[in-house]
């Protein structure tokens, strides 16, 4: 067996303060076909592009995760499943699930952590206390919304010493042209795009897509499967035509379904920040969400999305029939959202990051 203390070797940290190039030690425990990992991978295009020297520690990749491994490669970041942290100036554990390369890190040398989770992630966090310890020790904590932090977190973080917190939101740029995905004449096409398991609540949009009888739809679902809340699988079998089930893609292929599309909806229960709805804003899809803390100040009801309490499919079905049967209300939904994706554009929370790097570093002792 391999323990952790092998994959992260505790040498002493030759560098003090901070200058350029960064030598940073990225620490994920899985590279996935997820939301966490295209943030990371933005992340490091920026710093690589600031010549910062950069090093992805992750477990043996298998399956499609190879593919991610060569997008990182192929920025010029170095991908290894063991490190010495005394070649870095920094470790960034990316997601609460990072908390033991952390635990063994942050005496060490500068720690920052970057939680992508929600409720899902804190209750993780709360049902292990060597977590929360840890949670108090990192130099910096890195949230992509304040509604995560304020709505969800505060019950660990009311505590923490004032500017050890820092929100950074993802940065999603805008997609190059490319090929759409063929579709059938005359049918509304709506996406969804998220790992399929019940904190998505897929099943939500399958039971609005079949209470719209008679509409012409296919309903496609992007992601890894894990797990379908009954009665999707049923629903699915009885109308196979209306569902198509893709599996995990690639970032281009997830692209070419978006620009074949005509809504984008995600029903989930519990989130961070999803970066989903804004690649789909990027396309001009109009956006549709289930109601959740960490969309406040982003995304609003009946200005640039529609957004259903959670669990109701029955609205849902309501909000995608308005939308297949009124171009004019997609369109107006699709400018406010495009609008909106241009926050999350450029070089701006990059250049945050490497603010919360710089003192991260600096402040170390």
């Amino acid at each position: 067996m391999t323990h952790l203390s092998d994959l992260v070797q505790l040498l002493a940290r030759p560098r003090h303060g901070y200058d350029r190039p960064v030598r940073a030690l990225f620490c994920i425990p899985e590279l996935a076909l997820n939301g966490a990992v295209t943030s990371l991978l933005e992340q490091v295009r920026h710093m690589r592009a600031q010549s910062d020297s950069i090093t992805v520690l992750t477990p043996q990749l298998i399956g499609p995760a190879r593919a991610l491994m060569t997008a990182f490669q192929e920025t010029g970041a170095e991908v290894v499943h063991t490190a010495n942290s005394g070649q870095h100036d920094v470790a960034v554990g990316c997601t609460v699930y990072s908390a033991r390369y952390l635990q063994l890190l942050v005496e060490r040398m500068p720690t920052v952590w970057w939680i992508h989770e929600g409720r899902l992630g804190l209750n993780t966090m709360l049902g292990r206390p060597e977590n929360i310890e840890t949670l108090t020790r990192v130099g910096k904590l890195i949230f992509p919304s304040w509604g995560a932090v304020e709505r969800l977190w505060s019950p660990l973080l009311g505590n923490l010493p004032p500017g050890r917190i820092e929100v950074i939101p993802p940065r999603v740029p805008r997609p190059a042209p490319g090929p759409a995905m063929t579709r059938g004449t005359g049918l509304s096409r709506i996406v969804c795009v998220g790992t399929l398991y019940r904190r998505k609540r897929q099943v939500d949009l399958i039971r609005a897509v079949a209470a719209l009888h008679g509409a012409a739809i296919q309903c496609v679902l992007i992601g890894e499967g894990v797990q379908l809340d009954e009665p999707a699988d049923k629903i699915i079998a009885a109308d196979p035509e209306r569902f198509v089930l893709t599996g995990g893609l690639q970032p281009d292929d997830v692209q070419a379904w978006y620009r074949s599309s005509d809504i984008f909806c995600l029903p989930s229960e519990d989130e961070c920040m999803p970066i989903a709805p804004i690649e789909a804003a990027w396309h001009e899809l109009p956006v549709v969400l289930a109601d959740l803390a960490c969309y406040e100040g982003v995304w609003h009801h009946g200005f640039n999305a529609l957004i259903h309490p959670v669990g109701d499919y029955e609205m849902l079905a309501w909000y995608l029939r308005m939308l297949i049967e009124s171009a004019s209300l997609r369109a107006r939904f699709a400018k406010a959202g495009g609008a909106l994706a241009l926050r999350f554009d450029g070089q701006r929370f990059g250049t945050m990051f490497d603010s919360v790097l710089q003192e991260a570093i600096a402040t170390f002792c």
